[in-house]
C-alpha cells in the first residue's frame, strides 16, 4: 500500500538499491525530478542507467530504500500501476509489430477497447497523419513498420508514449540511436512537453545533444549517484572524471592523482601541437584553442570562451571564413589549400582543414586546423620564378648567339661602305644604322648576361663602399633630376663574396629603376646591414623610393624578362631587373619587391655575408 511522504517532486528516490540475487545493479541511488524539469542521468556502460530506467517504470523490484511518486511512497510497483501513474518508459528495444502499419502501432494499443474500432480504420489513418505532420515527421501513416528506418521505428515507439500525455517520461539512451535530422525533431517535441509541465528523465552517455534542454544533471557510476548539479555549473573535465574514469576503479579512495596526470598529459599534447587548432561547438562557439592558435590569431590573454569563429577573422577577410562556415554547416570533412587569410592586421596564406566531431551518430562540433604556409608559399613562388627564368635563360642564350653572327657581318659591311663611299648623306645614314645596331647589341649582351650560369672567380666586396662609389658617380644626374639620395653606412661592414662588376650591375639597375619611378623629384633611401637566418650571416640591402610604385597585382612580375610596369617608356626593355634576379640567384641570394603603404616601392636583397667586426667609419 502507498505511504504518505514528501510531495515536492514527481519522482524521488532515496538510498535505492535493486538487483538480482547478490548482484546489485543499483545501490545508494538518490534522485529527484520536479514537474517540467528535464533531468539528465549520465554514466559509462555498466553504470546502471538502464536498471534505473526500469526501476522507475515498475519493471524492477525495489530491494531497499524508498521510492516516491507525487509525494506517495511505492515500495512495490508494477508496470500496470506505473502506467496508471502516467509514467512512460521509452527504451532502446522497440516493442512494435513490424507487419502492421504506423497507424496500427501508434494508435491501436490505446483504442483496442473501442467496439467500432475496425470500422474506423480510415479515420485513424487521417488522425495518425495529422499527428506525424504536427511533429514534423514525413513518413506515411500507412507504411509498414518493417519498411521504416531504425531511427523512424524508434520515433513511432517514442510518439506512442508522448500521445499518452505522461507526467513522467523516461528515455533510456534512445537519443543516441536517432539520426541527426530525427534527433532535431525529437528535441522539439521534448521542448514542447517540458513547456506543458511533463517531467523528463533522460539517461544517456553524454549531455551535448540535450544541453540546451537540460536543467540538472546526475552522475551515475557503478550503480551509485555521485553528484547532482545544475547544468550551468557542470565542468566538462570533472564530468569526464566522474563518469568515465576507469582509473578510479582501481585507485585508492580519494586518490585521483594518476587520472589528473593523464588529463594534463592529454591537454599538454593538444596545447603544444605545432599547429593552430580550434575546437567549436554546433553554434560555432569556441570551446578550445591551443597555444599556437592563440599566437596565430593574436588573442593574447583574451577569454576565448566568449568568442565565436567569426571573431577570429576580420570582416575584410572574404575568402577563408566563408569556406570554413560552409564546411561547418554541411557537417563534412574538408581541406582547403593556399587560402589567402587575413588575421588581425597581417595577411597570410594558410592550409585549412576541418574535421567534424561526432558522439556516435550525433554531430557535436568541429575541429579547425589552420596551418600558416606563408613562408612556404613565398619559397614556392621564388622557385617558380627561378624555373621561369631558367627556361627563358636557355632560350635567350640560343637567340643571342644566333643574332651575334649576322650582327658581325652587318657591322663589317657597314664599315666597308662607310670608308669607301664619299657621299655625305650615305655616311649619315650609315651612322644612324650603327646607332640602332648598338641598341640591338646591348639587348644581346643583356641576354647573354641573363643566361650565363658559369661560376667565376669571386672576391670580398664591401657593399657600403660599393654603394658610396656608385652614388658619387650618380650624384650629378640625381641633382639634375632633383632626386635626393639618402645613405648612411652602418658601423659594421656589410661584406659579401661575389664578382664586383655583377653586384655593381645589380645596384645600378636598382638605381635606374628608382630614378625612373621617382620622375623629376623624389627621395631614394638605401639601408644596408647584416642579419642572421638559420644561424648564417646575410647581407641585406634595402632600396626604398617614393615614386609611383608597381602597377601590377603581383609586383614580382617585374623580374620577368621583357616585362615593364612603366607604361609609355619606349626605352625600357624590361631586362635590367631580370638580369639582376639572375645574378643574385647565382650567388644563392634572394631579391624581393613590394609596394609601400606610404607610396613607392621597396626592394630587398639578401646575399650570403661574411662575418666581420664593427669598425670606425667617416
Amino acid at each position: 500500500m502507498p505511504e504518505n511522504g514528501p510531495g515536492e517532486a514527481v519522482l524521488r528516490l532515496e538510498d535505492v538499491a535493486c538487483g538480482v540475487g547478490h548482484i546489485h545493479a543499483l545501490r545508494n541511488v538518490n534522485l529527484d525530478i520536479g514537474p517540467g524539469e528535464f533531468h539528465v542521468v549520465i554514466g559509462d556502460h555498466g553504470a546502471g542507467k538502464s536498471s534505473l530506467a526500469n526501476l522507475t517504470a515498475g519493471l524492477l523490484r525495489l530491494n531497499s530504500g524508498r521510492r516516491f511518486y507525487n509525494g506517495t511512497a511505492y515500495p512495490n510497483l508494477s508496470q500496470r500501476e506505473a502506467r496508471k501513474l502516467k509514467i512512460e518508459l521509452v527504451c532502446q528495444e522497440t516493442h512494435l509489430i513490424n507487419c502492421l502499419t504506423v497507424t496500427d502501432n501508434l494508435l491501436i494499443p490505446d483504442l483496442i477497447k473501442s467496439k467500432p474500432f475496425f470500422f474506423k480504420k480510415r479515420a485513424w489513418h487521417r488522425e495518425c497523419g495529422d499527428i506525424l505532420k504536427k511533429y514534423g515527421f514525413d513518413f506515411s501513416p500507412e507504411t509498414l513498420v518493417q519498411e521504416l528506418r531504425p531511427s523512424e521505428q524508434l520515433i513511432v515507439y517514442f510518439l506512442r508514449s508522448v500521445l499518452r500525455k505522461p507526467r513522467l517520461l523516461v528515455l533510456d539512451a534512445i537519443l543516441e540511436q536517432l539520426s541527426a535530422e530525427d534527433l532535431d525533431k525529437v528535441l522539439h517535441v521534448l521542448a514542447a512537453l517540458k513547456e506543458e509541465g511533463t517531467a523528463i528523465l533522460c539517461l544517456a552517455h553524454g549531455i551535448d545533444e540535450v544541453a540546451s534542454l537540460a536543467d540538472r544533471v546526475t552522475i551515475l557510476r557503478n550503480g551509485k549517484t555521485i553528484v547532482t548539479e545544475s547544468i550551468e555549473n557542470v565542468d566538462k573535465v570533472n564530468l569526464i572524471k566522474l563518469c568515465y574514469s576507469q582509473l578510479a576503479e582501481h585507485a585508492k579512495a580519494g586518490d585521483s592523482r594518476e587520472f589528473y596526470q593523464l588529463l594534463r598529459y592529454n591537454e599538454a599534447i593538444l596545447q603544444k601541437l605545432p599547429i593552430n587548432l580550434v575546437v567549436v561547438d554546433n553554434d560555432n562557439r569556441i570551446k578550445m584553442i591551443n597555444d599556437n592558435g592563440r599566437n596565430y590569431f593574436e588573442l593574447g590573454d583574451a577569454d576565448y570562451r566568449k568568442l565565436r569563429i567569426d571573431d577570429l577573422f576580420p570582416l575584410g577577410d572574404g575568402k577563408a571564413l566563408p569556406l570554413i562556415k560552409g564546411a561547418f554547416a554541411e557537417q563534412r570533412e574538408a581541406a582547403f589549400y593556399a587560402v589567402p587569410t587575413t588575421v588581425g592586421e597581417k595577411e597570410t596564406t594558410a592550409d585549412i582543414k576541418i574535421l567534424p566531431i561526432g558522439d556516435g551518430a550525433f554531430f557535436i562540433g568541429n575541429i579547425l586546423i589552420v596551418e600558416d604556409i606563408s613562408r612556404q608559399e613565398t619559397l614556392r613562388q621564388q622557385l617558380t620564378m627561378a624555373e621561369k627564368l631558367a627556361s627563358v635563360g636557355i632560350l635567350s642564350a640560343g637567340v643571342a648567339h644566333e643574332i651575334n653572327n649576322p650582327l658581325e657581318i652587318i657591322y663589317n659591311h657597314l664599315n666597308y661602305l662607310k670608308f669607301n663611299l664619299e657621299k655625305t648623306q650615305v655616311a649619315e645614314t650609315i651612322d644612324l644604322i650603327e646607332e640602332e645596331l648598338e641598341d640591338i647589341k646591348q639587348i644581346v649582351s643583356n641576354l647573354i648576361s641573363f643566361s650565363d650560369r658559369t661560376r667565376v672567380v669571386i672576391e670580398e666586396i664591401d657593399i657600403s663602399e660599393l654603394l658610396l662609389s656608385i652614388i658619387a658617380l650618380l650624384r650629378i644626374d640625381a641633382r639634375r633630376r632633383n632626386i635626393e639620395i639618402r645613405f648612411s653606412p652602418p658601423d659594421c661592414p656589410v661584406v659579401v663574396e661575389a664578382r664586383k662588376n655583377e653586384i655593381k650591375q645589380v645596384l645600378l639597375n636598382l638605381f635606374r629603376n628608382s630614378f625612373e619611378a621617382a620622375g623629376d623629384a623624389g627621395t631614394i633611401r638605401i639601408e644596408t646591414d647584416m642579419v642572421e637566418e638559420g644561424g648564417k650571416p646575410l647581407a641585406r640591402i634595402r632600396f626604398m623610393d617614393d615614386g609611383c610604385g608597381i602597377l601590377d597585382e603581383d609586383p614580382s612580375n617585374i623580374f620577368l624578362p621583357f616585362y615593364s610596369s612603366k607604361l609609355g617608356k619606349d626605352t625600357n626593355l624590361g631586362l635590367g631587373l631580370s638580369v639582376s634576379y639572375g645574378i643574385i640567384s647565382k650567388y644563392n641570394g634572394s631579391i624581393e619587391v613590394k609596394n609601400r603603404e606610404a607610396g613607392g616601392c621597396e626592394f630587398t636583397i639578401l646575399l650570403p655575408g661574411v662575418p666581420c667586426e664593427p669598425d670606425e667609419r667617416d
